[in-house]
């Protein structure tokens, strides 16, 4: 399953998305992407922190094609938003 959900980050609201794909067998199977700007380039940044089960139980990352296309709708609308910052900065700079 994809979570979003919005976070403040120096004022900014941002996103948040957990893929959670844990069962009651595999408990750890959880990655968390945090979508934040760095304060001194105004660049995004993503922080990723995965939460997975050892080598020994299975801790391959399946995802359905449903999934799949939540999360790139996600991804894709970072990118979109990366798009529009850097058009801004690049007009920016050259006024």
């Amino acid at each position: 399953m994809i979570n979003t959900e919005m976070h403040d980050h120096f004022g900014e609201e941002l996103e948040f998305v957990e893929i959670d794909l844990r069962t009651s067998k595999h408990k750890n199977r959880l990655v968390e992407i945090l979508e934040k700007r760095n304060q001194l380039t105004g660049e995004f940044e993503y922080d990723i922190q995965a939460k997975w089960t050892q080598p020994k139980f299975h801790p391959n990352m399946t995802m359905t094609e449903d999934e799949l296309l939540e999360l790139s709708a996600v991804i894709n609308g970072w990118v979109e938003k990366i798009k529009t910052a850097r058009e801004l900065r690049d007009q920016s700079e050259g006024e």
